[in-house]
């Protein structure tokens, strides 16, 4: 499960919990996850609602044969012209048997792109990292369409500033931008970590949780493994997720010889008891909207190491936790490893508490108007 899921489905479990009545519409596809079971799910496939009548049709053809290639990066434009409509239309059947929502949260980016033109009052859009490589006059003008009047929750203070900053040079501006943490379920975090490890490592680890792509930058992961190991560091690295990268990363880790001391133990559905029995976490990505894994690890009472980069890892890895933070690169990473085992960072529980599930319920409900 992908991290905008996940926090959807903790939102949504939160929400629940404080006595509120939730729905959760997925706009492409089927859910590949269950919501808690008091969530009233719903399926609105928007792409294939569009394609139900022939000048939806006609219009699919246009835009992709034509205005595409065309307008490079201007897809979402078209389809979304459509799929406001067919959200819309979907909105107010499910209101109808149910009544009247008071707050509508639309999260990630691919759903920003199928509901650009929603305008509501009650519709927040939930940013998870600011959009990049939209530039020049062409990139502002798309920027613009996904943002312009709209009202803005950012996960972090970093998201915030990043997306401010993208949009800064041209003429969009946003209605309303806060910044909510997403939620995070630290008693049930805790309740999974106590489950088997299987398999058992079998003695002290680092540990490190994440998609395998680009973006969490795994290939500086094992390159600053490889150092730490040059420099003392004994225990062996166990990385937990799956994707893209995979193979790559395996032939590297061959490479770098290290292939013995790394444990590439797939997608886990449950990776919290390799977490909990870590000597330390290690995040080696690019950009973090949050840092959702970080708050988890400490949640447990486990150190972070991680890359000081954009985003909201410095809102979580606070305090004395600050001197583990290591400059984007192999040789800074390397050195907060082996500085992580030799000089361990206590953990103070009251970082946690702005991520607290009831606290971050009362400001969304806050934003009701």
């Amino acid at each position: 499960m992908g991290g905008i899921e996940q926090a959807s489905k903790t939102l949504a479990q939160a929400f629940i919990n404080e006595g509120h009545e939730v729905h959760m519409m997925v706009l492409k596809g089927k859910a590949t996850y269950a919501p808690a079971p008091s969530v009233k799910l719903h399926h609105c496939d928007v792409e294939k609602r569009q394609r139900r009548t022939l000048s939806g049709i006609a219009w699919h053809l246009v835009s992709r044969l034509l205005l595409r290639p065309l307008l490079p990066r201007s897809g979402f434009i078209w389809q979304g012209l459509g799929g406001s409509r067919v959200f819309k239309d979907a909105v107010v059947e499910i209101e109808k048997e149910h009544g009247r929502f008071d707050l509508v949260l639309v999260r990630g980016q691919g759903a920003f792109e199928m509901l650009w033109n929603v305008r509501d009052r009650r519709v927040w859009r939930v940013v998870e990292s600011a959009a990049g490589g939209l530039r020049g006059r062409w990139g502002r003008w798309l920027l613009h369409r996904l943002y312009h009047d709209h009202q803005v929750i950012c996960v972090s203070q970093g998201v915030r500033t990043q997306l401010l900053n993208n949009i800064s040079q041209g003429k969009t501006r946003i209605a309303d931008c806060k910044v909510i943490y997403n939620a995070v379920p630290f008693e049930q975090i805790k309740q999974l970590a106590q489950a088997d490890c299987i398999p058992d490592i079998g003695q002290p680890y680092l540990v490190h949780v994440a998609r395998l792509v680009p973006v969490k930058q795994q290939q500086l992961l094992l390159e600053a493994y490889q150092l730490a190991r040059q420099k003392g560091l004994a225990l062996p690295l166990v990385i937990i997720g799956d994707g893209s990268e995979r193979r790559s990363l395996e032939s590297l880790a061959s490479k770098l010889e290290i292939s013995e001391h790394v444990h590439f133990l797939g997608q886990q559905k449950n990776p919290y008891p390799w977490v909990a029995r870590a000597s330390a976490f290690v995040l080696s990505s690019r950009t973090e909207g949050l840092g959702l894994v970080l708050i988890e690890a400490l949640a447990l009472g486990i150190q972070c190491v991680a890359t000081d980069v954009p985003g909201g890892i410095r809102e979580v890895l606070v305090d004395e936790q600050r001197r583990l933070l290591a400059a984007n690169s192999a040789a800074s990473l390397a050195d907060k490893m082996f500085e992580a085992i030799n000089s361990p960072v206590s953990i103070d529980y009251a970082w946690l508490d702005k991520f607290s599930e009831p606290k971050i319920v009362r400001e969304y409900i806050s934003l009701i108007k």
